[in-house]
C-alpha cells in the first residue's frame, strides 16, 4: 500500500513537472520578443525625443515640478529617479542625450545586452520624476521593458545578429548561424503574454463594475468629454446610436474573452485580431496613440512562430530567387558580400563566385567591370542596379531604400559612390580593417 502511494505521488509530481515545463520552458526563439523590442523601443524613443524641447519644464527643478514638490508624491523607497541627483543643467542634457542614444541602439539592436538596461532605468527615472505627466501607458511600457531586460533579446532582427553573421561569413561566405533558441526566451515570451492577459482581464472586470458600462452608454460618454472629443465620430454615433451599445458591450466582451480564448490555437487569431482592432480604435478615435501602440506591441507576443514562417515563405515566393555573382579573388568584394548577406535574414540571396563557378548568363568580361544579379526570368542587373533591386526586396536592407530610390539621393550619391568603389576595387581590397580574409586580394582592375 505504501509503495503504491509513493508511486502515485512520484507520477503526480512528474506530471506536474512536465506541465510546468510545457507552460514555461519549451525551446523558443526570440522573434516575438524582438518585434516587441522594436515596437516598444520605438514608441519610448519617439515619446521622449518629442519631449526634448520641454526637458527642463517637465523634469527640471525650476518649472512644472520642482524637486521638493516631486518628492511629496513619492510613496516608497522604490520610487527613485536619477533626476533627483542632478544639480546642473548639463546633467539633464547629458543624461537625456545618453538615453536617446541608447534608445536608438535598443531599437536597432546594437549592444542590446547593456543598452536595454539604460533604457529601462531612464524610462523609470522620467516616470517617477514627474508623475503628473505619466499615465497607464508608462507603467505598461516599464513592465514590458523589464521583461525585455531579463530576456535574451538582440539574437534576431538586430545589428547584434548582423555582426555575428558577418563575422562568420568573413571566413566563409557559405557559413550560416542557426536561429537562437532557448527555454528562457520562451519563458520571457510567456511573461509578456500573462502581462497582456492580466491587463485585459482586470480592465474588463473594472468596466463591468461601472454603471455607464452596464447601461451601454460608456463609449458615448468617452467621446463627448473634452479630453477625448472626436467630432466626426460623435456625429456618426448621434445619427446611428445603435453603434454605442455595440461598441460598449463589444469592448467588455473582447477584454474578458481575451483572457480565456487567446490560449487556444483555434481562437487565437480571432482574439488577437479583435484586440489589435480595439486598440487601433482607441488610438484613432480617442487619440491614445502612445497607449494603443504599446498595447499592440505587447499583443505581438501571441504571434505563432508558424505564422511568421508562413509570412517569410510568402515574401520569398513573391520576391523570387536572386543570385548575386561576385569576384571571389577580390578581398573587398568578399567583405562586401559578407556585409550584404549579414542583413539577409530570410536568406533570399544565393551567391556564385565566377572565378570558380562561371555563370552561364554573365560573361567573365562583364564580371571584371561590376558584380551582377541574376533573376529567375534570366535578366542580369549590373552594379548599382543590382543593389537597387535587392534593397527593396530584402527587409534587412530597407533602411537603404532612400539612397537607391529617392531620385536626388540616388543621382547625387548612390551611383557616384558605387562607380567610385568599382573603379577603386583593387585598392580597397588591400585595406585590412579587421581580421584578414582567407581570400586573396587580386589586383585585377575594375
Amino acid at each position: 500500500m505504501l509503495a503504491t502511494l509513493v508511486r502515485i505521488a512520484q507520477e503526480t509530481f512528474a506530471g506536474l513537472g512536465r506541465a510546468w515545463t510545457q507552460i514555461w520552458f519549451q525551446p523558443g526563439a526570440t522573434t516575438q520578443l524582438e518585434i516587441i523590442r522594436i515596437g516598444v523601443g520605438s514608441a519610448v524613443l519617439l515619446h521622449y525625443a518629442m519631449a526634448t524641447p520641454f526637458l527642463f519644464m517637465f523634469w527640471g527643478d525650476t518649472d512644472w515640478m520642482p524637486r521638493e514638490v516631486a518628492r511629496q508624491y513619492i510613496e516608497g523607497p522604490w520610487m527613485q529617479s536619477v533626476h533627483y541627483y542632478f544639480s546642473a543643467p548639463w546633467h539633464w542634457i547629458a543624461f537625456h542625450a545618453l538615453f536617446l542614444f541608447c534608445g536608438t541602439a535598443f531599437v536597432v539592436g546594437w549592444r542590446t545586452a547593456w543598452v536595454k538596461w539604460v533604457v529601462l532605468v531612464g524610462h523609470i527615472s522620467y516616470d517617477y520624476r514627474n508623475i503628473t505627466v505619466s499615465y497607464g501607458a508608462e507603467s505598461i511600457a516599464a513592465c514590458l521593458l523589464l521583461i525585455l531586460c531579463l530576456a535574451p533579446v538582440g539574437r534576431a532582427m538586430s545589428l547584434d545578429r548582423v555582426r555575428a553573421v558577418r563575422r562568420a561569413k568573413r571566413g566563409n561566405l557559405a557559413a550560416t548561424l542557426p536561429p537562437y533558441v532557448s527555454p528562457w526566451a520562451f519563458a520571457c515570451t510567456r511573461l509578456v503574454q500573462i502581462q497582456m492577459v492580466a491587463l485585459f482581464f482586470f480592465s474588463g472586470v473594472e468596466k463591468v463594475r461601472g454603471d455607464e458600462w452596464w447601461s451601454g452608454d460608456a463609449v458615448w460618454l468617452a467621446f463627448i468629454t473634452n479630453e477625448f472629443y472626436n467630432g466626426p465620430i460623435v456625429w456618426l454615433m448621434a445619427h446611428q446610436y445603435w453603434l454605442v451599445p455595440v461598441a460598449t458591450y463589444g469592448t467588455i466582451l473582447i477584454e474578458i474573452a481575451f483572457a480565456f480564448l487567446i490560449w487556444q490555437r483555434s481562437t487565437r487569431p480571432y482574439l488577437l485580431a479583435a484586440a489589435v482592432f480595439l486598440h487601433l480604435s482607441f488610438g484613432l478615435g480617442l487619440g491614445l496613440i502612445y497607449f494603443s501602440f504599446i498595447m499592440v506591441c505587447g499583443h505581438m507576443s501571441f504571434l505563432q512562430p508558424e505564422w511568421l514562417a508562413h509570412l517569410a515563405a510568402w515574401w520569398k515566393r513573391r520576391t523570387g530567387a536572386m543570385e548575386m555573382i561576385y569576384d571571389g579573388r577580390c578581398g573587398f568584394c568578399v567583405r562586401s558580400m559578407a556585409w550584404l548577406l549579414a542583413f539577409d535574414g530570410l536568406r533570399q540571396i544565393s551567391i556564385r563566385d565566377f572565378r570558380t563557378n562561371p555563370s552561364p548568363v554573365v560573361t567573365d568580361a562583364q564580371m571584371e567591370r561590376a558584380l551582377y544579379l541574376v533573376l529567375p526570368d534570366g535578366r542580369a542587373l549590373p552594379g548599382f542596379d543590382a543593389y537597387r533591386y535587392v534593397v527593396l526586396r530584402v527587409p534587412g536592407l530597407w533602411w537603404l531604400v532612400p539612397l537607391f530610390y529617392v531620385p536626388v539621393l540616388s543621382r547625387l550619391f548612390g551611383r557616384p559612390i558605387y562607380n567610385w568603389v568599382a573603379a577603386n576595387r583593387s585598392r580597397l581590397s588591400a585595406l585590412r580593417l579587421s581580421k584578414p580574409s582567407p581570400y586573396s586580394t587580386d589586383r585585377t582592375p575594375s
